[in-house]
């Protein structure tokens, strides 16, 4: 039932909306030549084939488990019968099948999916699958660096930020990029790409590591011939407190141990950048500015820029990425949990925010 984590990397199902977007012409897009061998940074000694990542803590005790179906679910506890899991929607299972990973470098967690598909543009292509497809190239990129990475679902399924946490808290990675598309009304065109990445006030490693995710989006997407992005106003590197406690507002940077950022790459909202997302060029871009921040992170001690002062606060008012209405999807090979497990030992769901 093991296999090592090199192997694994590789397990992915691309649902269809995804495969329409590989589908689309990259003539559609205005665009400079490109390529997708990675690029070298004045500001780095990364060299295109360099192999940056460190070695890893692996000591082949199960924390992670990509299901027979392809769905990703934390380990709890290793049984004779199999894996004691957390659910996507944070029930206890016992699943009998699968791959196990131990440690990973890297976490991408394509935001939304299932029956939160985000953001949806005018041509009524969701956020989840461009979310998805993104991460899938970004993986393919860093896994030819030598990184291993483990995406949080790898097919159009809802899956819970309590679960996207523990999967990249159980593996111990040392960063985690929730990948995410803004939707946008009316906003000023600025003349560069308007990505916000928001990082944990806390964490000197994650607002670093958002100031070289920064850095990379502009480079990676000014090229591309937008006529004009969005620009919100928080553009850049920066973080959103929530306007009650003061902590982060994102439970993708508030909740994980692991260094984390919540990167917003692009605009559905404004149909130039939604006509880019429609072609393989600009994803693949997207995902070599994500590829190259997270190498650098790793293998430099450039500090990045483009940070700025969060411009607004907000208070929860219970949206997505919550337990309600959840249903777990097939898992595939399940069986019952011993009737001896301590069921204690494994901690309960803490949904309060």
């Amino acid at each position: 039932m093991w296999v090592a984590v090199a192997v694994l990397m590789g397990c992915s199902s691309v649902d269809p909306a995804a495969v329409a977007i590989d589908q689309v012409s990259d003539a559609t897009a205005t665009t400079p030549p490109t390529s997708e061998t990675t690029t070298t940074h004045s500001s780095t000694t990364i060299a295109p084939t360099t192999t940056v990542a460190p070695p890893l803590d692996a000591d082949g005790v199960a924390r992670a488990l990509v299901t027979e179906t392809d769905i990703v679910v934390p380990v709890l506890a290793t049984v004779d019968e199999g894996f004691v899991v957390r659910t996507p929607c944070q029930e206890l299972a016992l699943v009998t099948a699968g791959e196990p990973l131990d440690r990973v470098h890297v976490v991408l967690d394509p935001g939304h999916g299932g029956s939160e598909p985000g953001a949806v543009g005018s041509n009524g292509r969701t956020e989840a699958s461009i979310n998805l497809r993104v991460a899938e190239i970004a993986q393919a990129k860093l896994r030819s660096r030598g990184f291993a990475v483990l995406l949080t679902r790898t097919s159009d399924t809802r899956v819970p930020i309590l679960t996207r946490v523990e999967i990249a808290d159980n593996l111990g990675a040392d960063v985690l990029v929730s990948i995410h598309h803004q939707g946008g009304g009316e906003l000023p065109i600025g003349p560069v790409p308007g990505t916000e990445v928001y990082y944990q006030q806390e964490s000197d490693d994650s607002r670093r590591l958002a100031g070289l995710l920064r850095e990379e989006a502009i480079e990676e997407l000014t090229p591309f011939d937008a006529g004009g992005w969005f620009a919100g106003p928080d553009a850049g590197a920066t973080y959103r407190p929530d306007a009650e406690t003061g902590e982060d507002f994102y439970g993708m940077v508030r909740r994980p141990r692991t260094t984390a950022v919540l990167a917003e790459m692009s605009f559905l909202g404004n149909p130039i950048e939604l006509e880019l997302l429609g072609t393989r060029q600009f994803l693949v871009a997207e995902a070599q500015a994500i590829s190259d921040a997270v190498a650098r992170w790793f293998s430099t001690d450039d500090a990045g820029s483009g940070f700025a002062e969060p411009s607004f606060s907000l208070t929860s008012s219970g949206g997505g990425g919550g337990l309600g209405g959840c249903e777990d999807p097939d898992l595939g090979a399940v069986g019952e949990i011993p009737v001896d497990f301590d069921r204690a030992s494994v901690g309960g769901v803490d949904d309060s925010g």
